[in-house]
């Protein structure tokens, strides 16, 4: 099944996404920040099969950090979370997006949506799915 690095600042929040993905079975990896995400990627990338950012990180940002992901790994699968509907241009170099808050059954939906797909995703919200 492979590995998701889930990375949020909030530790109730980041622990919410952690628990709803490993009842499941997922084995979950957590970084506070964009920067532990990095290097946390970097030592770990064989083994993460997924990644989801919080975009309001402390250190690096969740666009930031998945701007570097993207352009050492193009193939890297990332979601973005954010309590901010609006998307922007940035937003789009992630898989999905989903808003928060959400309900667990539609991270779920769009996490096995992702990682059953091995094509090159266009860009999809949580709105549109």
């Amino acid at each position: 099944m492979g590995k998701l690095l889930v990375v949020g600042d909030n530790e109730m929040m980041r622990n919410s996404v952690a628990a709803i993905l490993a009842a499941l079975g997922y084995d979950i990896v957590e970084a506070k920040d964009g920067l532990e995400a990095l290097l946390v990627y970097r030592a770990r990338r064989a083994e993460i099969s997924l990644i989801i950012l919080d975009t309001m990180l402390p250190r690096m940002d969740g666009i930031a950090a998945t701007k570097v992901i993207k352009a050492t790994d193009p193939c890297a699968k990332v979601i973005l979370m954010s309590s901010h509907s609006e998307f922007d241009q940035a937003e789009m170099l992630a898989d999905a997006f989903i808003p928060k808050p959400f309900r667990g059954k539609d991270l779920l939906d769009m996490v096995q949506k992702i990682l059953q797909d091995d094509r090159p995703l266009p860009w999809v919200s949580a709105q549109q799915t």
